[in-house]
């Protein structure tokens, strides 16, 4: 897990070195995170987490440009399902350290169109205050999309969609695997330092 955080955080600092040389820009952001996880539970109900992070923009000419992150992301599920007679209520808190490498396209100065590749790191896991990183995947697949608006010229707000592609758990009822994808749509601002 230390190589995995060392390697996230010299990728942002590569990032901001590159910045700093391009004459792009670093900056922090935050925001909400709204859960649409789907999963095999008969009833989901996803409640709102928060991320908080530094992105770098990188911008090689005036209509494109590539800004990955390192965000700190939480997000909780709240399960309940029935298993041979046995009625469940599990409330599931996950935290990540997420790196996503968005491709942005500028509409205008102000809009811009985002996609790209998340992965994500667990931090830590727990289900009714008992810690279960150990059954939750170390490692989360997600792709991006979403628009961006920049306003006070080092302002912008950020709607996004992560899909999540991966199963998050490694979880099973009996004989039955269940699984559960990081799907989120996340709301966040950040400043332009």
């Amino acid at each position: 897990m230390k190589r995995i955080l060392l390697s996230a955080i010299a990728v942002m600092a590569f990032s901001y070195v590159n910045a700093q040389a391009t004459g792009s820009r670093f900056g922090i952001k935050g925001g909400i995170n709204f859960p649409t996880s789907s999963s095999d539970f008969n009833e989901n109900e996803n409640l709102i987490g928060y991320q908080v992070g530094i992105f770098s923009e990188i911008k090689p000419v005036e209509k494109f440009g590539i800004q990955p992150e390192l965000l700190y992301s939480t997000h909780k599920l709240e399960n309940k399902f029935a298993k041979d007679g046995i009625a469940y209520d599990n409330d599931i808190k996950m935290s990540y350290l997420n790196l996503p490498i968005l491709a942005k396209y500028f509409v205008t100065q102000e809009l811009t169109v985002q996609a790209g590749p998340q992965i994500g790191f667990l931090m830590h896991a727990e289900e009714n205050g008992v810690n279960i990183t150990d059954h939750i995947k170390t490692i989360d697949f997600g792709l991006n999309f979403g628009v961006g608006y920049n306003f006070l010229e080092v302002c912008f707000v950020d709607l996004r969609y992560n899909l999540g592609l991966s199963n998050a758990v490694d979880f099973h009822v009996g004989d039955v695997n269940y699984t559960i994808r990081n799907n989120m749509f996340s709301l966040a601002v950040g400043c332009k330092l």
